[in-house]
């Protein structure tokens, strides 16, 4: 048990410090994990907290579980290079350092099955109406019913073989009510529930789950994992009119293969990224 004078000492460590134009305060919280959340830089504004976080690796690489969380994030990618846009200090935008060697390069796809699957979680355990189903988009955008309301952005860094870093930036619609017309189809938890969250308590919560599912991966219970990430896979099958290469067609989601690309049955067969339409790419695949 937690000493009550180590809750004071652990609330109590908090430092301003100085980075170029911000001001950030690094603290250390309880969030009930092991590891995962008890070290937080909050920024006031960065452009992205992926590059934040890749640029510390490249100085003395944090501790497992160390997270960079934007209050506003400027210049924030998403999968495949498109941008993420976001209202400040209305949604959470962070990044998590994790250090991932027991996955081989080839192995990277698991940590986007466990990132998606903990944001997943989080997003539900607000959702009360049986009516709003969450879901993964393939690869790694969280949707509830047909609108987005997270994406996940995972970079490595490569020892050989093996993955010596990884840095899981997620972005959560929180208390954005609205959004820019190039995202039509974009929600958030306060649009979902009608109620408005605090920020800090979310990051928080968030811990959990990302923390169970990633040390499902690391005790090896891939059949589980996989199982639990087919399950939530968006339209899986379900025949929909869908544009590949933009070239409309009728196809059905079967699944994602091992290394991370997308199966789908259409009328010409089933198509994958060894084919000559790049389904790797999510940026090809459209439901119409």
């Amino acid at each position: 048990m937690v000493s009550f004078f180590a809750v004071i000492f652990i609330f109590a460590i908090k430092r301003l410090i100085s980075h170029k134009d911000s001001i950030f305060i690094l603290q250390m919280t309880l969030s009930g994990t092991l590891f995962t959340g008890h070290i937080v830089d909050k920024l006031e504004k960065v452009d992205s907290t992926n590059r934040y976080a890749l640029d510390l690796l490249k100085q003395r690489p944090p501790v497992e579980g160390y997270t960079v969380w934007a209050l506003e994030q400027f210049a924030g990618r998403g999968q495949r290079g498109n941008s993420w846009l976001t209202e400040p200090r209305t949604n959470l935008t962070f990044s998590i350092i994790l250090h991932p060697r027991f996955l081989s390069v080839n192995e990277q796809f698991w940590l986007t099955k466990v990132m998606a699957l903990a944001v997943a979680e989080f997003v539900s355990s607000f959702l009360k109406s049986a009516s709003l189903n969450v879901a993964i988009k393939w690869p790694n955008d969280i949707y509830v019913n047909d609108q987005k309301i997270a994406g996940i952005l995972i970079e490595n860094v490569l020892e050989q073989s093996t993955i010596k870093f990884s840095v899981a930036g997620i972005g959560i619609n929180i208390n954005q009510t609205s959004f820019d017309p190039s995202v039509p189809n974009a929600t958030s938890l306060k649009l979902l529930t009608g109620s408005a969250f605090e920020l800090e308590d979310c990051l928080n919560r968030i811990f959990i789950p990302i923390e169970k599912f990633y040390l499902e991966l690391r005790t090896g219970n891939y059949k589980k994992i996989d199982e639990a990430y087919h399950k939530l896979l968006y339209r899986r099958g379900v025949l929909s009119n869908i544009s590949i290469n933009g070239k409309p067609c009728k196809g059905t989601i079967k699944g994602v293969s091992a290394t991370g690309q997308l199966l789908v049955d259409t009328d010409t067969g089933v198509l994958n990224s060894n084919e000559s339409l790049e389904l790797s790419d999510v940026k090809h695949l459209v439901f119409l």
